[in-house]
């Protein structure tokens, strides 16, 4: 029964499935089914596990099988799916709803009385469902009003409490969520109104003086086919980079970006020249040290964690630091926003293919294009 089960879920429940199939096999007694008796038992395996004398990696071990399951479990009863950004993984739930499967595993383990615990953060999940949960509740209001304010505005992607826009826009909707936590909805609505109308487009188009503009730029990759959808009296700044793949520069407000228009950095005369350079300097300032993580043995991905990650495909010394790796030509793809794959040469098919799956799988794909790094900057190969 276990594996039919799981064997439905394979498409909304991802890398869920391996896990949780590893852990249920691995258990005893067995999973006796879905629903209210599966959650009985994963109670009772969290209280079993609470007793065992475990060290640090049979606790992650544990979180990482059981949250595998709480999710899949949530995911067959509220209906929703698995979602991934920056190798953080969540169940969505509904249109709007969130929910951290691993954390709260973590959290039932640290707890008095795992299974009260565990009961607690089921109620959420079904609060978060019915778009009532500390989440989605805050997502639907900020969608709501959206649509009675912004109707040429779409919510095109969302992961927890970021939503990205059909315009660019990406909104952090932290504030949001405080603002709403001890309110009503009419005053959540109001907090959300306030954000809306500081989005690109409202009323007059947002203008930001070249003083107050340059230490706020940054470069981000964006495809041609993202350019090509943009609204025909929106026109961005984009540089051609190579291939498919475009520069389009961001002016980052905290938790708030929005992209540059080419009127904009015609209005930056006569410092319009320097407008890439000091987008790429200031990339350059919050990358002085990469954290590189190894993938596979032939290949390494830039893991900053700040959204700027495929951008730094641009980075005027990448090739100088690579080579202090090692010698030879590097290649790099950037597939998504948030994602700067790095290969030897000889590693091109295994990082060609991992680019198209990773094209496939994200929420703002830019390309599976290869360049050659090189001291002169990216230069795309063709295949």
């Amino acid at each position: 029964m276990t594996g039919d089960w799981l064997n439905t879920l394979e498409d909304v429940g991802g890398p869920l499935v391996p896990a949780a199939r590893a852990f249920v096999d691995s258990q005893r007694p067995p999973l006796p089914g879905t629903g209210a008796s599966g959650i009985r038992w994963l109670a009772s395996q969290l209280e079993d596990f609470v007793d065992r004398d475990t060290d640090g990696a049979d606790d992650d071990r544990f979180v990482e099988g059981a949250g595998a399951v709480l999710g899949l479990l949530l995911i067959d009863h509220l209906g929703g799916r698995t979602r991934e950004r920056d190798g953080c993984h969540r169940v969505q739930l509904g249109r709007f709803g969130w929910f951290n499967p691993f954390e709260t595993i973590q959290e039932a383990l640290d707890a008095e009385n795992p299974r009260e615990c565990l009961s607690a953060y089921l109620s959420i999940a079904e609060l978060e469902a019915a778009e009532n949960g500390p989440v989605s509740r805050v997502l639907r209001v900020f969608a709501d009003t959206l649509l009675r304010e912004r109707p040429d505005l779409d919510i095109e992607s969302q992961f927890e409490l970021t939503v990205d826009l059909n315009n660019g826009a990406s909104v952090d909707l932290a504030r949001l969520e405080r603002v709403a936590r001890d309110q009503d909805d009419d005053a959540a609505t109001e907090a959300a109104r306030r954000i809306i109308s500081m989005l690109p487009g409202a009323n007059t188009q947002e203008e930001t003086p070249w003083n107050e503009a340059a230490p706020r730029l940054l470069p981000r990759l964006v495809s041609e086919s993202f350019l090509a959808s943009l609204p025909g009296e929106q026109t961005l700044y984009a540089d051609e980079v190579g291939d498919d793949v475009h520069l389009a520069l961001q002016l980052r407000y905290g938790t708030r970006a929005r992209y540059v228009r080419c009127d904009e950095v015609d209005s930056w005369a006569p410092e319009r020249a320097a407008t890439r350079q000091q987008a790429l300097e200031n990339l350059a300032a919050k990358s002085r040290s990469l954290r590189l993580q190894r993938v596979t043995p032939q290949i390494l991905r830039v893991r900053q964690g700040d959204g700027l990650d495929g951008a730094r495909l641009l980075l005027p010394d990448l090739a100088g630091r690579l080579a202090q790796l090692e010698s030879g030509t590097w290649i790099a793809c950037a597939p998504h926003r948030d994602v700067l794959l790095l290969a030897r040469a000889q590693a091109m098919q295994e990082l060609r293919t991992r680019a198209e799956d990773a094209v496939r799988r994200a929420p703002h794909p830019v390309s599976a294009a290869i360049f050659a790094i090189t001291p002169q900057g990216p230069r795309p190969l063709r295949r």
